[in-house]
């Protein structure tokens, strides 16, 4: 059997708009090809120099690690996010960086270098075109430029072409209407201080979607609204810009397109006879450059008003394509896409009969509008052009048809095949979202397993990490571990060990684990190795598996982009359990040497044990710490009579703020409540997690009616946090206050269920008039 070839496809990060489309891309391009893709997540070089650095990308760069370990011997080909990975890298270190890879071949993305083959963008046109839509159909003067890294090539590019377009087209031309960020969403003040140096200032284009983002932020926070004080457009077209509100104008430059084609030509290039390409850009006109979103929708029905029969149906169907249509970097798709346009549209239109009657089979009608109608349910197209392209249509047959009747009969049918449709939808995200839960239950016991194997046998650990991988659906995992840990500190140069230790995983049904000399592998085999499937194609995700500044080995997981969110955390925690393993070892090492000393052991247990008790993550009480602690002063025969207060508290809307900014921030906010409960009390009371995101207090108190000061001390620091902080959402906490007496039968279990219960009362009233966004009113 012919042996497929091994590709490398290496991204800057998993949870970047980007980086994902063109992992897509690619992955559609494997399966095509029948090739086997490994995706490298190699994180972005020297960013841990990178300034104004924030906390928790402090170990970014242990991701770059990966790039070492690609090598001839087990690789055909390796693709590069080129643009984005090498983007603080002066033109020497990019050298040295691709020099790294050796004699493979080298496809570089959204990014050029010469020697290299590469799939490039056409920024110039998109930039061209949003400048001159900024001031021919908006009649702008002032149109300012946020460009990304100096160092990046597309970044460049595009401030050429914004810098070709404001001479073209007579604008005002200054340095001081340029701003330069580094291609995230972090920093809004760039878009202030932009807007302050530049009185009258009408729009904004951004070099990248990302920044744009920012730009939305910075605008609200100055009391301006995008789109109607300055207009902004943004470069990607990312899929976030239709979350955005307004919708985000961008310039489309299919990133899952580049992705594709770069597999596709792996082939040639290994051949030697591969020629560069470029992807082309185009404005995607929505509302935050001032634009109506109905404009496009009007044009269309206009137009078709002057055609009929094949005309119309191919107009029809190339303009909503090109306008509302997405993934269509395999053309075979596209054509197939457009061929059921055709033939529902042609079906629709001879509805109409020339006496001006409606004339259609039920059946038939339901037969093509499902084949219609499942273009969304496999992803080309949203729910709104759905709405969009039912909408054009009945405009079309309503004018031609007299029979009102008719028409609302049509109607009704289309409707309630749509909301089938849509409430199957429905049905399939909640059955998503029941298995993300039972996913992250799963997640949340790896490390606990993986401890409580520590004692026995080491080959059990993984056994049970394998076994939870294998319920979450990964089709295979390997983990893979260097002899010992090894130090990373990001300073010198890391290099790759000469051996990997597989120590476990699973294939398909089947748990495997490894030991002794029959787990060695050379690391520069590792994707070619006798522990890699042949009996089918494969796509495997290769993750570094460290904690700080220590590597610990590798793990591979045959995934699709859909786990890559859970891949990180599984990763997360196969590395805290590692380390906390060694720190085990390293412990009773140290216990057996000083065993002599019992008081110094006596300290470390109890040490241990009130580590125990505190929630790592927010250093109050765990659950059990809580309750133990409340417990001894219940039953303290002293505080017999005295009276308490018992306090419960809920995080409103983590949810949201983990779906939209990251399962980091929703950290950050359980946190910080953390912190403002434990400043609202005295350091004698007592403030526990109980998990997730809920809190809870204990306080003996002097006096009676202490509900409304403790609610107030609460919610004022919570206030001053609010005031004071740079995040694009507010941490909010709902509260139930309970005052009791402390007597030898007080079940404080029941009293903090009648907490719970206020509290209850408290969050069902505050949905009507939450809110989650900073600069939103409710």
């Amino acid at each position: 059997m012919k042996k497929r070839l091994n590709i490398a496809l290496c991204i800057a990060m998993l949870d970047a708009e980007l980086s994902v489309a063109i992992c897509e891309g690619a992955l559609r391009g494997a399966k095509k090809t029948d090739v086997n893709l490994f995706i490298i997540p190699g994180g972005i070089m020297n960013e841990k120099f990178r300034p104004n650095d924030e906390e928790w990308l402090r170990y970014n760069y242990q991701y770059n690690a990966l790039y070492s370990c690609l090598k001839p011997q087990s690789l055909d080909a390796v693709i590069i996010e080129y643009g984005v990975i090498t983007s603080l890298l002066d033109e020497k270190e990019k050298k040295e960086f691709l020099k790294g890879f050796g004699k493979i071949p080298i496809l570089l993305l959204a990014g050029s270098q010469e020697g290299y083959h590469s799939i490039t963008i056409d920024n110039k046109a998109g930039i061209r075109q949003a400048v001159q839509h900024l001031v021919e159909m908006h009649e702008c003067k002032k149109v300012g430029f946020v460009s990304g890294p100096v160092t990046n090539q597309d970044a460049n590019e595009r401030l050429a072409a914004y810098r070709e377009a404001v001479k073209q087209y007579g604008l005002e031309d200054s340095e001081e209407l340029i701003a330069y960020g580094d291609f995230t969403e972090f920093y809004p003040d760039i878009t202030k201080d932009l807007i302050r140096a530049n009185p009258g200032i009408e729009a904004i284009v951004y070099a990248n979607d990302q920044m744009a983002a920012s730009g939305y932020t910075a605008l609200r926070q100055m009391d301006l609204e995008p789109g109607r004080d300055i207009l902004i457009t943004g470069f990607d077209d990312s899929r976030f810009c239709l979350m955005m509100e307004p919708h985000l104008t961008s310039v489309k430059a299919d990133a899952g397109e580049i992705g594709y084609r770069a597999v596709l030509a792996c082939k040639d290039l290994i051949a030697g006879t591969y020629r560069d390409e470029q992807i082309e850009s185009r404005l995607v006109v929505r509302e935050s450059c001032g634009c109506n979103p109905d404009n496009i929708a009007k044009r269309i029905i206009d137009r078709i008003e002057e055609l009929s029969g094949e005309e119309l149906v191919d107009y029809l169907a190339k303009e909503l394509i090109k306008e509302y249509f997405s993934f269509f970097y395999d053309p075979s798709k596209k054509e197939a896409v457009s061929e059921i346009l055709k033939e529902y549209f042609t079906f629709y239109f001879k509805m109409a009969q020339p006496n001006g009657s409606l004339q259609f089979a039920e059946d038939a009608l339901k037969e093509a509008y499902g084949r219609f109608i499942r273009l969304n349910e496999k992803g080309y197209m949203s729910l709104e052009t759905l709405f969009l392209i039912d909408q054009i249509l009945y405009h079309y047959i309503s004018a031609r048809v007299r029979d009102v009747d008719q028409c609302l009969r049509l109607t009704e049918i289309i409707t309630i095949l749509r909301e089938k449709n849509t409430s199957n939808i429905r049905s399939k995200k909640l059955l998503v979202n029941e298995q993300n839960r039972t996913y992250e239950t799963i997640l949340s016991n790896i490390t606990r397993d993986m401890l409580l194997r520590q004692f026995r046998d080491e080959a059990k650990r993984y056994e049970t990490v394998s076994s939870k991988l294998q319920v979450m659906g990964y089709t295979s995992s390997y983990i893979y571990t260097y002899e010992n840990g090894i130090i990373n500190d990001g300073k010198t140069k890391w290099h790759m060990p000469e051996k990997l230790y597989l120590k476990g995983g699973h294939d398909r049904d089947t748990v495997k684990l490894y030991a002794g000399a029959g787990s060695e592998v050379d690391c520069a085999e590792i994707f070619s190795d006798r522990f890699m499937p042949t009996d089918r194609r494969f796509d495997m995700l290769v993750l570094p598996l460290f904690t700080g500044e220590m590597q610990y080995g590798m793990l591979l997981l045959e995934t699709e982009t859909g786990s890559f969110r859970y891949a990180q955390q599984v990763a997360f925690q196969i590395s805290v359990s590692m380390e906390a393993i060694n720190i085990i070892k390293e412990q009773k090492e140290i216990k057996k040497q000083l065993e002599e000393n019992l008081a110094r052991s006596v300290a470390a247990n109890k040490m241990l044990d009130e580590m125990s008790r505190l929630d790592p993550m927010t250093g109050v009480t765990n659950r059990r710490g809580f309750f133990d602690t409340i417990h001894r002063i219940l039953k303290d025969p002293q505080n017999f009579g005295r009276k308490a207060v018992a306090v419960y508290a809920d995080m409103d809307n983590l949810k949201i703020v983990n779906d939209e900014f990251g399962h980091d921030e929703g950290d950050y906010a359980i946190k910080t409540i953390a912190r403002v409960l434990s400043e609202s009390f005295r350091s004698s009371d007592v403030v526990g997690r109980m998990g997730g995101d809920e809190f809870a207090a204990f306080a003996i108190v002097n006096q009676n009616h202490l509900m409304r000061e403790i609610r107030n001390r609460i919610q004022t620091s919570m206030k001053e946090f609010n005031d004071a902080s740079d995040k694009p959402y507010y941490v909010n906490i709902s509260l139930g206050i309970y005052e009791f007496v402390i007597n030898p039968d007080t079940d404080f279990e029941q009293i903090l269920k009648e907490a719970d219960a206020k509290l209850y009362m408290e969050k069902k009233e505050k949905k009507k008039q939450l809110c989650i966004y900073k600069n939103i009113t409710p």
